[in-house]
């Protein structure tokens, strides 16, 4: 995966210090917050996205950022370097330039059963050399959007594929289904993408959700939450072969017997 690029604000001055002439920049970054639609929001994007950056998909590094009066929201840095508001993704286009990370976002959207993935939620610079995908909004997964009712939801998605809609329901998880679900024709690459989520350890995934805990989860949720990541991660390929028929254009499967 190519390095990132995010953008600078501003320039302010040097550090005075060191050889390496460090000087303070000020970023661009994207900030959102808990709210009545998205309760577990702050939850889901930070442990989404440090999932994600784990795994080496191009997700921009996340973090806590604190308004004046004390409310935390969570940031990410802004790889829109342009600041214009960013295309819709052409899905077709996506796969056929970008087979193995649009895999790897199939798979990574799987195991944190992220319900909202369309084309504006995740972006393809078709200008650069080799094209950039950037993934952002994870504030639907894994808790969901239902106040009260994100340990519900990783009961019920704990076996399912989470990515296909069902119902419309905030626990069933329905919004959409996935943009890439019906795009997808070869297998080729999911081994390395299950090789790299199984490759995820118990401590990083504990760590995660724990840290998530001051921010709107629960210590059951955050332990709920846990647990889920650890299972799916060890039964994807599982989940993956009972739901095959979900993967439309996937006719001859190399991974599964």
């Amino acid at each position: 995966m190519p390095s990132a690029l995010y953008r600078i604000e501003s320039l302010g001055r040097h550090l005075g210090v060191g050889v390496a002439g460090s000087r303070y920049v000020y970023l661009s970054a994207v900030a959102k917050e808990n709210g009545p639609s998205a309760p577990y929001c702050i939850p889901n994007e930070l442990i989404c996205g440090e999932l994600g950056r784990f795994l080496r998909l191009p997700v921009p590094p996340v973090g806590i950022v604190m308004q004046a009066g004390g409310s935390p929201m969570v940031g990410s840095l802004d790889f829109n370097l342009m600041g214009n508001s960013l295309p819709p993704v052409n899905v077709s286009q996506c796969v056929t330039m970008l087979p193995t990370l649009s895999a790897g976002l199939l798979l990574f959207d799987i195991w944190i059963a992220n319900c909202d993935r369309h084309e504006a939620n995740f972006s393809v610079d078709t200008g650069t050399t080799p094209p950039q995908m950037s993934i952002f909004d994870h504030s639907h997964a894994l808790f969901g959007y239902a106040a009260g009712q994100g340990e519900g939801r990783l009961s019920a998605l704990r076996d399912r594929l989470g990515i296909s809609w069902t119902t419309n329901g905030p626990v069933d998880s329905g919004q959409h289904r996935h943009c890439l679900l019906d795009a997808i024709s070869t297998d080729g690459d999911f081994h390395n993408w299950l090789t790299r989520i199984q490759s995820t350890p118990d401590f990083f995934i504990d760590e995660v959700c724990r840290d998530a805990m001051p921010y709107g989860a629960s210590l059951q949720e955050a332990q709920a939450a846990a647990g889920f990541l650890k299972h799916r991660r060890d039964n994807l390929r599982n989940i993956i072969e009972t739901h095959r028929t979900e993967f439309t254009a996937i006719t001859t499967w190399s991974l599964l017997p």
